[in-house]
Formats: structure tokens, C-alpha cells, sequence
């Protein structure tokens, strides 16, 4: 037996068409808005990306204000012109093609803490690294040492052009509660000689509490 086809009305025949035609015409707006957000998202990503890096390794590179600490590298002698035992020597040498520099200094016999309340004589040794921070625009110094605190000192600081003078600030806490502000400049004299002046706020007044003067060492 012979199945007999079913005539469709016109009427269901156009509404079948109509909806074929709208669904091809907005198919492709949809893939559109579906895959442009995607693809553009994917390329602005990369692009930042570059850009972020490249700025990250212009920004990272030693420069001019690294040159102005390269003025200070080498070994020098120290001394207290008003306490003449308080003397020592200090090496300053680059790292890492110029951007950071290490500081060693080695100082004079004292009794230095060892833990559980127990002491040992020994030379005062303190490490230090230099740095220009280009993104804060400033000099920044880290500081530890074998005597006075357990701290990590982070000391921030700019540089006069006109004075010479380098000049640091920083706070300490060597005991619970007892905070102190302090200053410490540095003022090149020539390529020979520097003088490092500390100070302490105290009632609101800067009281210089050291001063030391450096000479190139011939070694």
C-alpha cells in the first residue's frame, strides 16, 4: 500500500520559512558578538602583557642614579673625629651589572649578643644593600647587623644634586613600644672622602648622636 503524503497549508509552509530565514540571518550577529569579545580579549591580553613586560624591564635597569652611588664603590676607612676608638673599614661593591651594591662594614671589638641572655666579644659586622627604586624614584638602603636590633632597616632617601648629599629616613622599634625616627646624610666632599652624619627626633628637634668621616682606602 502506497502512503499517501499530507499536504501542507500554505500558512505552516511560510511560517516555516520565515523562521529559516530570521535563523539564517541572525545566526552569523551571533557568532559575531560570540567570538569578537573572545578574540579581542585574548589579543588586548597580549598586548598588555608586552607592554606590561617591556615597561617592567625599562623600569628594572640600572641608570643614572645608580651611577650616582657608583661614586661611593670601593673600601674605605671610618672614623668618629669625637670618639677616635669608634673606627673601622667598609667595602662597597656592585651586583648585578650596577643596579644594587653591597655594603660591608667591620667595626671595632664590643660585646655582641649570642641568644638566652649569653654575650661574646667579637668585631661590630654590618650588611647593607643600595639600591635606586626607578618606579618610587628613590634611594633605598637595607641594613642588618650583629649587634643593636633585630630588625631589618628599610631606609628610603633622595639625593641633592647641588649639596652632594644623599639623605635617608627610616624608623626603629629595638624594644617593644620604644619607636625612633631617624635621619642619616651623607655628603660626598670629593672622590676621596665622605662624611656620614646620624641623628635621632627627639621633643621634635633632629639631635645628631654620630658622625663619621670616610677615606678611600689605597689598598
Amino acid at each position: 500500500m502506497t502512503k499517501r503524503k499530507t499536504l501542507q497549508s500554505p500558512e505552516r509552509i511560510y511560517s516555516k520559512f520565515g523562521t529559516m530565514v530570521i535563523f539564517t540571518l541572525l545566526l552569523p550577529i551571533t557568532l559575531s558578538f560570540a567570538q569578537t569579545p573572545s578574540s579581542a580579549n585574548k589579543q588586548g591580553v597580549i598586548k598588555n602583557d608586552n607592554d606590561s613586560m617591556k615597561q617592567m624591564l625599562d623600569y628594572s635597569g640600572p641608570g643614572e642614579n645608580h651611577a650616582i652611588l657608583n661614586q661611593l664603590a670601593g673600601k674605605w676607612n671610618f672614623m668618629d673625629p669625637k670618639r677616635p676608638y669608634i673606627k673601622g673599614t667598609l667595602s662597597r661593591k656592585p651586583i648585578y651589572d650596577g643596579r644594587f651594591y653591597t655594603v660591608e662594614i667591620t667595626g671595632g671589638k664590643l660585646p655582641l649578643p649570642v641568644g638566652n641572655g649569653k654575650m661574646k666579644d667579637g668585631n661590630y659586622q654590618n650588611l647593607q644593600i643600595e639600591g635606586y627604586d626607578n618606579p618610587k624614584a628613590k634611594f633605598v638602603t637595607t641594613s642588618i647587623n650583629n649587634h643593636i636590633g633585630s630588625d631589618i632597616e628599610m631606609q628610603f632617601g633622595s639625593f641633592d644634586k647641588e649639596k652632594n648629599t644623599f639623605t635617608y629616613e627610616w624608623e626603629t622599634e629595638l624594644i617593644p613600644g620604644l619607636k625612633k625616627t631617624n635621619r642619616r646624610v651623607l655628603r660626598i666632599i670629593d672622590m676621596q672622602h665622605y662624611i656620614e652624619e646620624y641623628f635621632e627626633l627627639q621633643d621634635g628637634h633632629q639631635v645628631k648622636i654620630r658622625e663619621l668621616d670616610y677615606t678611600r682606602s689605597s689598598e
